[in-house]
């Protein structure tokens, strides 16, 4: 996706391995998963000291109280669908560089900038 390396898991336990191994910059997550919905994922991910600090921006179809329910569990934002995919890489852009440039100023940021996603 526009210079940055996608990490893709089909499932949000998936996404949960792929994300404790890979470490990466911006997380997208759908609400509306098999297995493990989206707010299950981000409440995991918030609960784990190594994926704490990874921003998560969620998929959602649903209302805006579902938007504020996965805010109040810990997405820097979320994404209304549907949405035209060409639109995707741009506001994934500016998620990364409201996110990641400020972080890499901390001398703890990872290397390079990859974005993880979980359908």
């Amino acid at each position: 996706m526009h210079g940055h390396r996608v990490l893709e898991a089909t499932t949000g336990h998936d996404g949960l391995e792929l994300t404790r191994a890979e470490r990466p910059d911006l997380i997208l997550v759908d609400y509306h998963m098999p297995e493990m919905d989206g707010l299950a994922v981000v409440a995991a991910l918030k609960s784990d000291t190594l994926t704490r600090a990874i921003p998560v921006v969620a998929f959602t179809s649903g209302s805006a109280a579902e938007a504020n329910r996965l805010v109040r569990a810990g997405c820097i934002g979320f994404i209304p669908k549907p949405f035209e995919p060409g639109t995707l890489p741009g506001l994934v852009a500016e998620f990364l560089r409201a996110t990641v440039v400020r972080d890499r100023q901390r001398p703890t940021a990872p290397p390079n900038s990859r974005a993880a996603t979980a359908p």
